[in-house]
């Protein structure tokens, strides 16, 4: 992407700086071309980033901002070159109806340099001198007196260049390079956050050790299985368990002989009965449970 903007961005800007001596080069086609609508295409692109927001995307448009990074400073070393090494004469021509003096003032109104760099700006002297009017099909002769006036406008151009091309997409990539690490930063700041790890470790505490007082309930989960799933030797301060179970499923007396183990470390046991999709347990499996517990002579706090 590097080579490629630079070739490219050389290219482009020396076709449209090409001079032959017969004409004028049109400043207005450099300014649209190389210059305002890459910068354009550059800031819908960054629109239409931050509503998708997707990693595929966001590599796409940083490999584009690098492109159109490496273009600009193509662009302006063509420029330069150009400048430096052949006399060009610029001009601008438009078929609108528009004054030098309102033209000079639109170009200076877009020019944000013009208070560090006051010598890089269009005057209205130079912008009425620069106009290129087809009727007389050539270079006018006033316009071949001031020849050396018409060669100020490659500051303007320069500086165009430099500010809305290299500066501006330069900006432009340093945000999108530094946006993944800022959603990183807003999502572990994000109280949700810790509902994450609960996926990730089993063990996860939901409480500090210390608020956990001896007449609250501790509810195991992730399919639990036996006295160490959850770490419950070393967690002796929870003296009441809730052990959640699906109401529909057949009691079997594994899962009794787990109780019975929880029962041992001197715990408080309720069963909560889940039912199907996370409403109420149907009654018949109640009726299920309960007959079961009274058959096995278990006095557990049934929870529905």
């Amino acid at each position: 992407m590097v080579i490629l903007g630079l070739f490219i961005g050389f290219g482009v800007s020396s076709g449209f700086l090409l001079y032959s001596g017969k004409e004028l080069v049109n400043a207005l086609l450099y300014l649209f071309f190389v210059v305002f609508l890459p910068a354009l295409f550059s800031t819908v692109t960054l629109v239409l980033l931050l509503f998708r927001r997707d990693a595929k995307s966001l590599e796409g448009v940083k490999s584009s901002f690098l492109f159109g990074l490496f273009f600009s400073i193509g662009a302006f070393f063509a420029l330069f070159i150009t400048v430096a090494t052949q006399d060009i004469a610029f001009g601008w021509a438009t078929t609108l109806s528009i004054e030098p003096k309102k033209f000079s003032s639109f170009l200076n109104s877009i020019a944000i340099w013009k208070g560090i760099c006051s010598s890089c700006v269009i005057d209205e002297n130079l912008a009425q001198v620069s106009q290129i009017t087809r009727l007389g099909g050539a270079v006018s002769t006033e316009q071949v007196a001031k020849a050396k006036e018409l060669g100020e406008w490659w500051r303007y151009l320069a500086m165009a260049t430099l500010i809305y091309g290299v500066v501006y997409r330069g900006l432009l990539l340093l945000f999108v390079s530094i946006l993944p690490n800022k959603k990183r930063g807003l999502f572990e700041s994000s109280p949700n956050c810790d509902s994450f790890d609960g996926l990730k470790s089993s063990k996860r505490e939901l409480t500090p050790r210390d608020a956990l007082k001896s007449r609250h309930f501790r509810l195991l989960g992730y399919d639990v299985g036996n006295l160490e799933s959850l770490g419950l030797q070393s967690d002796e301060s929870a003296q009441s368990v809730v052990v959640a179970v699906n109401a529909w499923e057949p009691p079997i007396l594994d899962f009794f002989d787990y109780l019975d183990t929880l029962g041992m470390s001197q715990k408080q046991i309720a069963l909560l009965l889940l039912g199907v999709g996370g409403k109420r347990a149907s009654d018949s499996d109640i009726a299920i449970w309960l007959d079961k517990l009274e058959q096995l002579q278990k006095v557990y706090e049934v929870i529905v």
